[in-house]
C-alpha cells in the first residue's frame, strides 16, 4: 500500500535590507515545493561591509498572520517555539557568511512565508 504525500510550497520572500552602512542579506531562491516528511534546507547569505558582529534571525509568516521569530543564530532548540523545536535548525558559516535555516520532516503547517535577517550587535 503506497502513501500519498501532499506537496506543498514554502514561500521565501527574497528579502534585501540594506543597513546604513552598506549591510545586505539576500535569499536566493523565491519558493520551493517540498513533500510531507521530506527535509529541506532554505538559504540566506549575508554581506557585511561595517564590519560589525551580525546577529542573523529566521522568521516565518503565516498566512494573515504577522512575522514571528523562529530562531536565531544563538538559539538553543529550548529557545524555538515548540511548533519548530527539533525540527528547525540553522546552520552559520561565518567564511562563506551564510545562515541556512533547515527543515526536518516538514509537515503541511511549515507552508508559509520565511524570511531571513540580520542586524548588528550594538
Amino acid at each position: 500500500m503506497e502513501q500519498e504525500c501532499a506537496v506543498f510550497t514554502l514561500t521565501l520572500l527574497c528579502l534585501i535590507i540594506e543597513m546604513i552602512q552598506g549591510d545586505t542579506v539576500t535569499q536566493t531562491s523565491k519558493s520551493t515545493p517540498v513533500k510531507e516528511t521530506e527535509n529541506t534546507s532554505i538559504h540566506c547569505k549575508y554581506d557585511l561591509t561595517s564590519g560589525s558582529t551580525p546577529v542573523l534571525f529566521w522568521y516565518i509568516q503565516d498566512p494573515n498572520q504577522p512575522p514571528q521569530v523562529i530562531l536565531n543564530a544563538y538559539s538553543k532548540q529550548e529557545d524555538i517555539p515548540p511548533r519548530f523545536r527539533n525540527r528547525f535548525s540553522a546552520s552559520h558559516n561565518n567564511t562563506e557568511k551564510t545562515f541556512h535555516l533547515n527543515i526536518t520532516a516538514a509537515v503541511l503547517s511549515d507552508s508559509a512565508t520565511y524570511f531571513c535577517a540580520l542586524s548588528p550587535t550594538l
